[in-house]
């Protein structure tokens, strides 16, 4: 895997991520289709079925047995692509980091011919920010393993795959963990240093 390498600029780190964590968004939105168009197919083949079953009219049977389905498989659908969507929205693509500032440009996620956008920029002032190592957000696959950094500030959240980025940045982001964090968790056995 090829990592971009950090940029300096007017008092800023900037990172990029490889194109390894685009190529991994990439196949998180391939397995969501190799889910949906199951569903999808699932879907058509009953309702075949069930306009057999009722014959070649319309009764009120089949209309409502086809409104059931429809119901069914378009929850499932928009449940699995907010779930999904939620989180890819919140992966960073790029962060600048500048001494009282952390920004983040997230990924977008379009499938279905919907773009769902978040915010544009993600901003935390350094002081007010909390960071944590967490686990895969995204439990919809092992790919982002926990290689995870979730940064938050009030109603903001988002994710740093850090093996995807310079090795600069899992360093910054570990010392500002260690300055954002109240002494009495900095005790041995209450916070793992990774």
């Amino acid at each position: 895997m090829e990592l971009k390498p950090v940029v300096h600029y007017n008092g800023s780190l900037n990172f990029d991520a490889a194109n390894t964590l685009r190529n991994i968004i990439t196949l998180i939105k391939c397995q969501l289709w190799g889910i949906l168009l199951p569903l999808i197919c699932v879907f058509t083949l009953c309702s075949f079925v069930l306009f057999n079953v009722a014959g070649e009219t319309l009764n009120p049977v089949y209309l409502l047995a086809e409104l059931i389905l429809a119901t069914v498989a378009f929850l499932v659908s928009r449940y699995l692509h907010n779930r999904v969507a939620s989180v890819v929205t919140r992966i960073g693509s790029r962060i600048c980091i500048t001494d009282d500032m952390v920004s983040v440009i997230p990924f977008t996620f379009n499938i279905f011919f919907v773009k769902l956008n978040s915010q544009d920029r993600f901003e935390f002032k350094i002081n007010e920010l909390k960071i944590r190592k967490t686990d895969n957000p995204l439990k919809f696959t092992r790919s982002l393993n926990n290689r995870v950094f979730e940064i938050h500030e009030h109603e903001k959240e988002v994710y740093i795959v850090f093996d995807y980025f310079d090795e600069t940045l899992k360093e910054k982001l570990t010392k500002i963990l260690v300055e954002v964090t109240p002494p009495e968790l900095l005790r041995p056995g209450r916070m793992r240093h990774y």
